[in-house]
């Protein structure tokens, strides 16, 4: 990882722990690291291996514990100054941090202690192993309006993940739909994935997929069906080989590996996924596009 990409991390880093005690704008976050939130949680995912959301919990939790250790505070005093909704919200978050109750934590003073979270800085940020090596192609794509059916989901790496359940789902309701929402512009089915706003967002994880078809610029969504209308674009198509739970290795590489080393930068709109009929089942064979929309870097 490039050393831009560790000064933005510990900039974020930086700005979360003045605002532990304080509402925390993802968005805000991802500015004050130069980049958009979409690109950011892939950034920083590299760099530390948490969410930036799982990585915020955790701060606050272990901030949290070094209160109960070295204060008189109450629980629900704590619970409240470090953003939790509840002194439940709180006891439930800390125990499955540290295996013990606050109330437990104290009255041993601390001693089973292992920090969840220390406070991230320069040394601690390491470079996360990669398996997959490919070169993607570069290909110009014209506006795209994705007709189809959306979600929410928590990504991968958040401790509430849940995308290899919702996804899955979402596709077992929209592929009966595509014979009856024909004319389509090309022969594939897209995914696409993007970060709610602040004041959208229910989970610090939370992102929205659509899985969908290119129709018509005249097409119009009627309810449950949504559009999604994407610019014209430049974008790095890498081919993922291999079951579908291994898109990760994929999009890893494309954004810990390819992407910072490239003459690119990634433009904050969706990613997407392109399938046709080399998708099969998903398994061994499954065979697919990874478009990451990119514009060359400045000067």
């Amino acid at each position: 990882m490039p050393s831009h990409y560790h000064e933005a991390v510990i900039r974020a880093a930086d700005l979360i722990e003045r605002l532990l005690r304080e509402p925390i704008s993802l968005d805000a976050v991802a500015r004050r690291a130069g980049f958009s939130l979409w690109h950011f949680h892939r950034i920083f995912a590299e760099a530390t291996g948490d969410s930036l959301g799982s990585y915020i919990r955790k701060r606050r939790l272990t901030a949290a514990a070094e209160d109960l250790k070295d204060t008189r505070r109450s629980i629900l005093e704590l619970a409240l100054d470090y953003q939790f909704e509840s002194h439940e919200a709180f006891t439930r978050a800390f125990r499955a941090a540290f295996a013990v109750s606050p109330s437990q934590f104290r009255r041993t003073g601390g001693l089973a202690w292992n920090r969840t979270r220390p406070r991230l800085t320069l040394h601690r940020l390491k470079r996360l192993p990669r398996q997959t090596t490919m070169e993607p192609q570069i290909i110009q794509l014209p506006a795209l309006n994705l007709l189809g059916l959306s979600t929410r989901f928590i990504g991968p790496m958040s401790p509430d993940a849940d995308n290899t359940d919702v996804i899955p789902r979402l596709y077992g309701r929209f592929c009966p739909l595509i014979g009856t929402l024909q004319p389509q512009l090309d022969q594939y089915v897209y995914g696409a994935a993007r970060c709610p706003g602040d004041a959208d967002r229910r989970h610090p994880d939370e992102l929205e997929y659509l899985a969908g078809i290119n129709v018509a610029p005249s097409r119009r969504a009627e309810p449950p069906l949504t559009l999604w209308r994407i610019p014209a674009a430049t974008y790095a198509c890498f081919t993922h080989r291999g079951p579908v739970a291994k898109l990760g290795e994929t999009i890893n590489y494309a954004f810990g590996s390819w992407l910072p080393r490239s003459k690119f930068v990634h433009t904050g709109a969706p990613n997407l996924d392109r399938q046709d009929e080399r998708f099969g089942d998903g398994g061994e064979k499954c065979e697919f596009d990874f478009l990451v929309p990119v514009k060359p870097k400045a000067g």
